[in-house]
């Protein structure tokens, strides 16, 4: 019990900056059409929960998406799941316009438990609906996966501005990524090869700087980079920004890699805002970069594309939100190991041929830059 009021009060030091910040609480209102809306609204069903009810359990796919209205939702994470007596980390809290369940649209299980922090109301909208809809309906796909993905990069960030909260730190890569590609067409791979160009960093090179903008789409193509934050203090980004590269990020310690096929600084893409961590090349890397503005553009004239690109977004914003959630307490980066390896077991065989066709088109993607 006294963990989770630990926890509590680390929470409440962020909690000032999630108020602030009420775009988020508005995400599937300014996202989504009214059309869009009216669907949602015809589909799903509201109920009014009582503190302490759960709707998501860790490790196991929901066939139900959950709108919180009204109230307040927490996250957690199991710290000792293996042992006798288990106790729950509270890792985040979620306010109104959250949207949790998500996995199931992406054939991902959940990692966290999902709760009511006090009585609210739910809206919850059929998996198979939802993935129907998606499916027939491009426009409001590409609505619907660019808020989702909004609201994931949200959550990632308010992580990645308190990094003292990130308990076991070291540089175990995230999950191989490639297989996001078969998401996209050979059509998309073409556009953004048309208007994207590589570029070398040299080992131990910033790529991008905590507290700077994000200009462009990054793909890894070929290296390892790191992501570090600052362990000390909340995120200040003028601060970082104007103490300089060197005394800003030399001693930040990472707590993650991103491997072939991986995006970094992707978390800041959508929103515009300073990138909260720095993005270092382990080794001599080759990355891919498509201009911000000539990406947006595309975006905003093609709904086809854009399904596909925030789909894409979102899932691996998703990944890499799970891989460093696991490092919120002592045991779980651990236990995260242990729970990969029994989702590797898993898979089934569309998992399989999804995953080789993503590395077919990364491949083919890479040819057609003249990468060997």
């Amino acid at each position: 019990m006294s963990r989770y009021y630990s926890w509590k009060s680390e929470i409440c030091l962020y909690d000032r900056h999630v108020a602030s910040n009420s775009s988020m609480a508005d995400t599937l209102l300014r996202e989504l059409s009214n059309t869009d809306l009216d669907w949602m609204i015809t589909r799903g069903e509201r109920s009014r929960l009582p503190s302490g009810q759960q709707l998501l359990s860790a490790q196991l796919n929901s066939d139900l998406l959950y709108v919180l209205i009204e109230g307040k939702l927490g996250l957690t994470i199991m710290e000792k799941p293996s042992a006798a007596e288990q106790s729950a980390a509270l890792i985040d809290e979620l306010g109104q316009g959250e949207v949790v369940g998500v996995g199931a649209l992406f054939d991902m299980p959940e990692t966290n438990s999902v709760n009511t922090l006090e009585p609210s109301m739910i809206m919850t909208l059929p998996i198979s609906k939802m993935q129907a809809k998606l499916a027939e309906d491009i426009a409001f796909a590409a609505h619907f996966y660019r808020a989702i993905a909004i609201m994931l990069s949200g959550r990632l960030r308010r992580i990645f501005e308190q990094p003292g909260r990130i308990q076991h730190w070291g540089e175990r890569s995230a999950k191989e990524v490639l297989s996001i590609f078969g998401e996209l067409r050979d059509s998309d791979i073409d556009w953004l090869v048309s208007f994207g160009e590589t570029q070398t960093v040299a080992a131990d090179r910033v790529l991008l700087q905590a507290a700077r903008p994000v200009d462009a789409l990054y793909v890894l193509l070929d290296g390892q980079m790191s992501i570090s934050a600052p362990q000390e203090g909340n995120f200040n980004p003028l601060y970082l920004c104007f103490s300089g590269l060197e005394n800003s990020t030399q001693e930040q310690k990472a707590f993650a890699t991103i491997s072939k096929g991986g995006m970094p600084g992707i978390i800041s893409f959508l929103d515009f805002r300073p990138l909260p961590v720095t993005i270092r090349a382990n080794r001599d890397s080759l990355v891919f970069a498509v201009p911000r503005q000539t990406l947006v553009t595309k975006l905003q004239v093609d709904d086809s594309f854009a399904s596909r690109f925030y789909r894409v977004i979102a899932i691996e914003i998703l990944e890499l939100l799970q891989t460093v959630s696991a490092r919120l307490t002592d045991s779980a980066a651990f236990n995260a190991d242990d729970s990969e390896d029994l989702l590797d077991e898993e898979l089934d065989m569309d998992d399989l041929q999804h995953m080789s066709e993503g590395a077919k088109k990364f491949n083919w993607m890479l040819s057609q830059l003249g990468v060997a």
